[in-house]
């Protein structure tokens, strides 16, 4: 049985990449460049090229797979539904797909019309239900970090059960060896404490040895300053909108899955950021 990894060259696709290459599960991972996949990876990886707004490159990248590790990517005229369409098409027979924690209630978000998409094809399936990356500190939150020590999103004082992406990288491995087992199931992975940003800096102070703190932006001033930075505007509304339900309380709860699924407790965000202090020093 031979996975394709979507969103490889993204935070969560490469760490399931490094699960099933650890235990021992074949997969090749789909890019849609392909050259500077092969430049940045060298000879590590088997690519195969894959635009979710391209349906000609759908089955090539679907030849010779049999389960599939599915995100929904950034961009525009994605077409999502004519790819799972061509999956069932191409036998697929198992996906796992990274959705969000209480997606259920969130009908206005893309993974809630994606999971009942998903469904209609009649294909075994495992809901990843995540929540908060720890990873997004190191990732777009990173450069406020490291250069001006401080965490900067519009999250007010509510607090966040952070995931690291390698317990759901372990989890989703977990959905492709035993399959089965996993079958029509959707799980909320967490980590095991709730935490808000202004605690998240006191722990990061600590271990980095200088003081970060949590400057709380409103959303409206958020959004002028990575204007003025000259991000994607697309992407701060993403940002700000990841950032809503922390703000309302909404993101706390924590769940026991990964224990469940795993026997082993999530990783703590104390462990997360030892390993990852050189992204901020």
């Amino acid at each position: 049985m031979t996975v394709l990894v979507t969103g490889f060259t993204g935070t969560v696709g490469y760490e399931v990449a490094q699960s099933l290459k650890k235990n021992g599960i074949p997969f090749k991972c789909a890019v849609r460049d392909m050259e500077k996949s092969r430049n940045r990876f060298g000879d590590d990886y088997d690519f195969v090229h894959l635009d979710f707004a391209n349906p000609a490159t759908f089955a090539p990248a679907l030849e010779r797979v049999d389960q599939l590790f599915l995100i929904y990517p950034p961009g525009d005229k994605l077409q999502f539904d004519v790819f799972l369409k061509e999956a069932k098409k191409m036998g697929i027979q198992h996906i796992t797909y990274l959705s969000v924690k209480d997606v259920q209630f969130l009908p206005f978000i893309h993974h809630y019309k994606n999971e009942k998409l998903i469904k209609r094809q009649s294909i075994s399936y495992t809901f990843i239900r995540a929540g908060y990356f720890m990873q997004n500190l190191n990732n777009f939150l990173c450069v406020e970090i490291k250069e001006y020590n401080r965490i900067y999103v519009p999250a007010g004082k509510g607090k966040t059960s952070f995931v690291d992406v390698r317990d759901l990288a372990d989890v989703i491995a977990l959905s492709f060896l035993y399959p089965k087992e996993h079958e029509n199931k959707a799980y909320t992975i967490t980590g095991g404490e709730a935490l808000d940003f202004g605690e998240v800096a006191e722990k990061m102070s600590g271990l980095l040895g200088r003081p970060i703190y949590y400057s709380n932006p409103t959303a409206k001033d958020f959004k002028k300053y990575m204007l003025s930075r000259k991000l994607d505007k697309a992407f701060i509304n993403i940002v700000v909108g990841i950032h809503f339900p922390t703000k309302l309380g909404l993101a706390k709860g924590i769940s026991s899955d990964f224990q469940k699924l795993t026997g082993k407790k999530p990783r703590k965000i104390k462990q997360y950021i030892e390993d990852y202090r050189n992204a901020w020093e």
